[in-house]
């Protein structure tokens, strides 16, 4: 299992390129465009990304946890498919995949009411979770609450550096996907 991170909002050519993907995909056919929808979106999304394998995110998850970054919570369950098969996806009316969308995205999104930071759950499966800016910046704000030579201990590791960094900078385009 790898943990596939990309920004929520990406910079229009690539924001594009994504739309684009994900419009040709939702309908549940392969791509046909020459070139694939897909060759544009990797290769303009490639920067805003981060990847993990299963081990270097149970790493920083063990780290963000002992560090009251994240907090341990219940997810909700997800919408469930109101289509009988692809073949009534595909046919549905535009109004009634958006508001499946719409739920789903939301579903994604979920947290706690009253926890700071972010619920451990976003982090323990491929998703599709959305970790907001709001999560990012009360998880940063805790870690900064460590004493400096803990987190300067902690920065001694390159993995856990640059999961900071991918954070703060994560932080500042409207959180990320884990998918």
């Amino acid at each position: 299992m790898s943990y596939d991170l990309e920004w929520v909002e990406l910079p229009e050519a690539a924001a594009e390129a994504r739309t684009r993907w994900e419009s040709c995909t939702a309908r549940g056919l392969a791509c046909d465009h020459v070139p694939r929808c897909s060759e544009a979106y990797f290769s303009l999304t490639a920067p805003f990304q981060f990847q993990l394998n299963l081990a270097g995110m149970a790493v920083c998850r063990d780290v963000m946890r002992r560090t009251g970054m994240t907090y341990p919570a219940e997810q909700q369950p997800f919408p469930a498919w109101p289509f009988k098969d692809i073949e009534d996806w595909r046919s549905a009316d535009q109004a009634r995949r958006d508001a499946y969308n719409a739920a789903e995205r939301a579903a994604s999104a979920q947290t706690v009411a009253g926890h700071t930071g972010i619920p451990e759950f976003k982090l323990l499966s491929n998703g599709p979770w959305l970790v907001g800016s709001q999560e990012i910046t009360q998880a940063l704000d805790r870690y900064e609450e460590e004493p400096a030579d803990e987190r300067a201990e902690l920065e001694t590791g390159d993995l856990w550096r640059e999961w900071l960094g991918w954070l703060r900078e994560t932080a500042a385009h409207g959180g990320f996907t884990v998918g």
